[in-house]
């Protein structure tokens, strides 16, 4: 059996909502708030060894917890995608989507080409929108989540299955 899976950080529920809060917005597809995420990794399609493979690895990447400050609000028409991103990437953000790309290598994941952008999709297929000024969102980052994802006709239902570090 097959699972749909990627690698993310998941906020709290009082984040989702402050994030749910701007996609308001947009005139498209809204995220769902209880999917509101960042991606770390997107694994895509992937059988029981190499799940087990990529859970052995993550195991293995080095975690500091962190604080991630979003602070900006940016709509790109031409994709119709919104999203809200952080000005700057704490430095233990960048160490662990390195750490896991390395750590994932292993089980034969290619990570993507492009750089790194720390951001959380607001919106999709959006027509219109305006501009937004979001006060801060800080986000207290403490693990970082295997996610499955289920594709539904409403669109994609997110699952956090396991976290790392586990909680103690």
């Amino acid at each position: 059996m097959n699972d749909r899976l990627f690698f993310a950080l998941w906020p709290d529920p009082d984040v989702q909502a402050r994030l749910a809060s701007l996609a308001a917005a947009y005139e498209g597809r809204r995220v769902a708030t209880e999917n509101l995420h960042l991606t770390l990794a997107f694994l895509g399609l992937t059988d029981t060894d190499r799940r087990a493979c990529y859970e052995r690895a993550a195991q293995t990447v080095p975690f500091v917890p962190f604080d991630l400050v979003l602070t900006e609000v940016q709509w790109q028409r031409r994709r119709g995608i919104a999203w809200m991103a952080a000005r700057g990437v704490p430095a233990e953000l960048t160490a662990l989507v390195s750490a896991l790309n390395d750590a994932l290598r292993k089980c034969g994941f290619t990570p993507e080409a492009r750089p790194f952008r720390a951001h959380v999709t607001l919106a999709r297929k959006v027509r219109r929108g305006g501009r937004v000024e979001p006060d801060p969102i800080r986000w207290r980052v403490d693990r970082f989540w295997l996610v499955s994802s289920q594709l539904a006709p409403g669109g994609s239902r997110y699952t956090p299955e396991r976290c790392w570090p586990t909680p103690a």
